[in-house]
């Protein structure tokens, strides 16, 4: 019967949204499926801790960056290597040109996760000439040497990107003149008064130049230029902040079948369904969900989980009508508002460790980053001991976030 051929189910994007997806399907009870996920990279690069890479890439292949490896799985899971440029959701395909290949090439599935996520600048955002492990490597190299010889550094937008990047390159090149600049009167504007504040300590206190309450009207490599008419000159200049949805696949179907936002992002229902599609689910920084769009790992991460959930309370619902699906993010948190879980890393050995309203600076916050990163990685590869430690971390972070410490108020 239909019932008992096997459903394809393809995942795009191979980073915490999509790797979530994947280990909710692979190692939940569901049989009779068959998941391919596909990345451009043939790697997981854990996004959150690549910037000291901009210091020391010798912790890319060391910490930060794993290739895919299907073996890690025990059923019928395939990665495939290349880059997805249209969706066709009417005739359930895909079209991707294969790495190293130009020739286009088509997928078909039963079921979409679409969880591309997002790109930044260059090299926070891998180029497209960096779609291997090695090619990452060598590319973090060169972004090493560009800082060594590099003696003033200007970072634009002091969010969390470009204050962590500021604190990088000043912990480790205590000698440069490091400048971060943003229309924001002060950093980290999206987190709690009490991280901004010891942030802000702790930049000044090191010697980087804040410039604050500034407008910026264009910028280059080499300089930038404000709302008055000043330019800033510099050796190096970053760019941390517009970070655009990787949606441009979806982007070429006929309106009806995907919704957009103005940022370009998928627009799902709070089952994480793209609109007018029964089969196809979004999730991470791609998507943006009715109650909220936080751009955070834990937030992707559980996105992911519902997305799969969903995929298999469909499949099954064809045989039981009991299988409901699962709301974003009610059924997970029983609120209407995800935990605001972060550690604001400030150079080596310091950041800030956040709860919702709960903030815990100092050493220990540098402590939990590293276990965090290390648990996460072998979470990400598949790995036993970090799918058990996590299982448990998400859980005791959702009930503490609804019974203990609540997430603050919307800004």
């Amino acid at each position: 019967s239909s019932n008992n051929t096997p459903k394809t189910v393809v995942i795009v994007g191979g980073s915490f949204a999509g790797l979530a997806a994947l280990q909710e399907l692979a190692f939940g009870e569901s049989s009779n499926i068959r998941i391919v996920v596909i990345d451009q990279k043939n790697f997981f690069e854990y996004t959150p801790g690549v910037l000291r890479l901009f210091c020391d890439p010798s912790q890319f292949l060391t910490s930060l960056g794993r290739e895919f490896d299907a073996n890690r799985y025990t059923k019928n899971v395939m990665f495939l290597h290349g880059e997805v440029t249209a969706i066709h959701s009417d005739t359930n395909g895909l079209s991707y040109i294969p790495y190293n290949e130009t020739t286009t090439m088509n997928l078909q599935y039963d079921y979409l996760i679409y969880a591309a996520g997002s790109t930044h600048t260059y090299p926070i955002t891998a180029s497209s000439d960096e779609r291997t492990l090695l090619s990452r490597e060598e590319g973090w190299i060169v972004a090493n040497r560009k800082i060594k010889s590099s003696q003033k550094i200007v970072i634009l937008g002091a969010g969390a990107v470009g204050t962590e990047l500021a604190a990088e390159i000043i912990d480790y090149f205590p000698n440069k003149e490091v400048t971060l600049i943003d229309a924001s009167p002060i950093v980290v504007p999206l987190f709690p008064k009490s991280t901004q504040e010891y942030a802000q300590r702790w930049l000044q206190k090191k010697g980087v130049r804040l410039l604050l309450g500034k407008s910026l009207d264009k910028w280059d490599d080499k300089s930038c230029q404000f709302k008055d008419g000043t330019i800033l000159q510099a050796d190096a200049v970053y760019v941390c902040f517009g970070g655009k949805p990787n949606s441009k696949p979806a982007s070429t179907q006929n309106k009806s079948m995907f919704t957009m936002n103005g940022r370009k992002s998928l627009l799902v229902d709070q089952y994480l369904s793209c609109s007018n599609n029964t089969n196809i689910f979004s999730c991470g920084d791609v998507a943006y969900p009715p109650t909220e769009a936080l751009a955070q790992g834990f937030h992707a991460e559980i996105q992911g989980i519902v997305a799969a959930k969903n995929v298999l309370a469909t499949i099954h619902s064809s045989i039981s009508i009991n299988n409901r699906m699962t709301r974003y993010p009610h059924d997970i948190c029983k609120s209407s508002r995800m935990p605001l879980v972060y550690v604001l890393s400030l150079g080596k050995y310091d950041g800030v460790l956040g709860f919702n309203n709960i903030t815990i600076p100092g050493s220990i916050a540098a402590i939990f980053k590293w276990i965090l990163e290390y648990t996460k990685v072998l979470q990400m590869e598949g790995k036993l001991l970090g799918r058990l430690i996590w299982k448990f971390g998400d859980a005791a972070a959702l009930f503490l976030s609804r019974t203990i410490v609540r997430p603050p108020p919307m800004p």
